[in-house]
């Protein structure tokens, strides 16, 4: 006589477990592959006594194809400057994806101004043909630091 074997309640709860586990960390090693190949991201940490404002994206181009067929002089109707319309306090950490616009090569720089009035100026995306990937900025009372890993 033949008996059908069953799996017990147990055995699929923990089969499930595992196969949950299994989807998760493909799932993460799929989002850390495609990372280098998203937008553009910045990273600010603010490790200064002081908060950050006036932060500016800025783009410069090293093929001008795009400034030159836009007769437009508002950097933020072109795309080559990105505002971003809050101030970092002192502590914080901020991420962003800054909205600009290019054709060709070019480089990303950013501009922010301390509360002491200071006014920095970092490249932050040397050299990239896609506006991907991500670029770390530390900020401290002594200087600024950059981490990029643009595309």
């Amino acid at each position: 006589m033949y008996t059908r074997r069953r799996f017990s309640k147990r055995k699929i709860i923990i089969l499930s477990a595992i196969l949950i586990v299994i989807g998760i960390i493909a799932f993460k090693s799929f989002l850390n592959a495609v990372d280098p190949f998203r937008h553009l991201r910045i990273t600010i940490h603010n490790q200064s006594d002081y908060d950050l404002t006036n932060i500016q994206a800025n783009l410069a181009q090293g093929d001008n194809s795009f400034n030159n067929n836009n007769n437009n002089n508002n950097n933020n109707a072109s795309g080559s400057t990105y505002v971003f319309d809050k101030d970092i306090p002192s502590g914080a950490n901020v991420k962003f994806a800054p909205q600009l616009k290019l054709s060709g090569e070019g480089a990303v720089s950013l501009t922010f101004t301390d509360s002491r009035g200071k006014t920095y100026n970092k490249t932050v995306c040397g050299y990239t043909e896609y506006l991907s990937g991500n670029s770390y900025v530390t900020v401290t009372n002594e200087n600024v630091t950059v981490k990029d890993e643009c595309m």
